[in-house]
């Protein structure tokens, strides 16, 4: 006998409650009031001190309100970078602006971050469309109050791509408004199958864009409780949506990696831990600008003693195509992304004191080190005592093995 939805549902949001998941069930949490009211005691229980213990007035409230519709889940995702990692909203009391922060995403699985499940949430019709009606969401994430991520469930007898047109259907009715606009990654399954994808229009959805998840050695991880225990979990969750998404300024569209290329980042960031290096292999069309632009950025943000990160280019590819996807992967981000014209740019960016990631050509770094730096000149000492992680395009021709040793030999605190 196939399982019933419900049955499924409540498997799924068990496995999510357990001991390491670290979700909290919240069965009173149905409807767009509810959602609000629980969104604003954690606000308020986060910044306590900014408040003076003093709760959020109704036109305090309404004015944060307005900070958490959005247009897009694009322009959702923009608000969701922050600043310097934190999210805010910010409300006038009296002649004082306060800036209240809604969300850390460095307190990953930690500090002032508060993880949810809600079902079964009544998303009501507007009165002015006709054609819609009430619906019932099955399982959402909520980070901080704020649903996040949304899982639509089916049962054997249906594919998967049922809940892909069902997701389809909500956002065409317009069903994630208000504060489910701040949706960033779907997840659709009917138990045996289960994919992920970014948020879109329903125009812009596309079934190519669908991902499922494979393990690192490659292999599929299809199973509902088995993707649970994969990537829904924390810290896994949390990061998909704060780590591995991507803001496409250009196409002003919302990019989640795929597997391959979220375990070449976490085998990066474990590698730059221990102090390694090592090199990834991307084959052509499979997103290798992205996974050089994320890794590089992510070095940045999750090793703190990391100075500036280098993506090194060979000047055949320069590849102003890579470039001016970087900028628009940052246009958003917290970072400054600086592509270096000439040497001498490049000398004050590696001088200045910003943690920043930088995008040059090999020749010009090569010129910078053995023709350019006085040695025992101040920018010289300076620069020669940068903590540098390098991430080389096309390694394996843009930098010989002898440039890899002059690189090595001057920086000698380089990843």
């Amino acid at each position: 006998m196939v399982e019933l939805e419900s049955v499924i549902e409540k498997r799924l949001i068990d496995q999510l409650c357990c001991d390491e998941s670290q979700w909290t069930y919240r069965p009173d949490i149905r409807t767009e009031e509810q959602l609000w009211d629980n969104f604003k005691y954690i606000l308020e229980q986060n910044n306590k001190a900014k408040l003076n213990d003093i709760p959020l007035s109704e036109s305090e409230f309404a004015e944060i309100k307005n900070d958490l519709f959005h247009a897009s889940f694009y322009d959702a995702g923009k608000w969701l970078i922050g600043e310097n990692g934190k999210v805010y909203v910010h409300v006038q009391r009296g002649n004082e602006t306060l800036h209240l922060v809604v969300m850390n995403n460095e307190h990953i699985a930690g500090g002032t971050s508060v993880y949810e499940v809600i079902n079964q949430y009544q998303a009501f019709h507007f009165k002015e469309d006709e054609g819609s009606r009430n619906r019932r969401f099955d399982v959402s994430l909520l980070i901080n109050g704020i649903p996040l991520i949304h899982i639509e469930l089916k049962n054997k007898e249906h594919s998967y791509m049922d809940g892909f047109r069902q997701i389809k259907k909500y956002i065409a009715e317009s069903k994630f408004h208000g504060i489910f606009s701040n949706v960033q990654m779907f997840v659709v399954s009917n138990a045996v199958d289960t994919k992920y994808f970014a948020a879109a229009r329903d125009t812009e959805l596309n079934k190519k864009f669908i991902s499922g998840w494979l393990d690192k050695e490659n292999l599929p991880v299809c199973d509902y409780i088995d993707f649970a225990k994969a990537i829904l979990k924390i810290p896994e969750a949390h990061e998909m949506v704060a780590k591995y998404t991507v803001l496409d300024n250009d196409k002003k569209k919302l990019l989640i990696l795929h597997p391959y290329q979220i375990h070449a980042i976490e085998a990066m960031r474990e590698a730059s831990k221990k102090g390694k290096s090592g090199f990834i292999w991307h084959t052509t069309g499979s997103g290798k600008t992205m996974t050089s632009y994320k890794s590089t950025r992510n070095l940045l943000m999750d090793i703190p003693s990391i100075d500036k990160t280098v993506f090194l280019i060979d000047r055949k590819d320069l590849d102003t195509q890579t470039k001016l996807a970087f900028q628009s992967y940052a246009e958003n981000d917290t970072i400054d992304v600086d592509d270096t014209d000439y040497v001498d740019t490049l000398i004050k960016r590696m001088t200045d004191d910003s943690r920043q990631m930088i995008v040059t050509t090999r020749q010009k770094m090569q010129i910078m080190v053995s023709k350019r730096l006085k040695e025992g000149s101040r920018q010289y000492e300076k620069i020669k005592g940068l903590k540098l992680a390098f991430v080389v395009d096309e390694c394996h021709r843009a930098v010989t093995p002898q440039t890899k040793r002059d690189l090595e030999r001057f920086f000698s605190n380089s990843l």
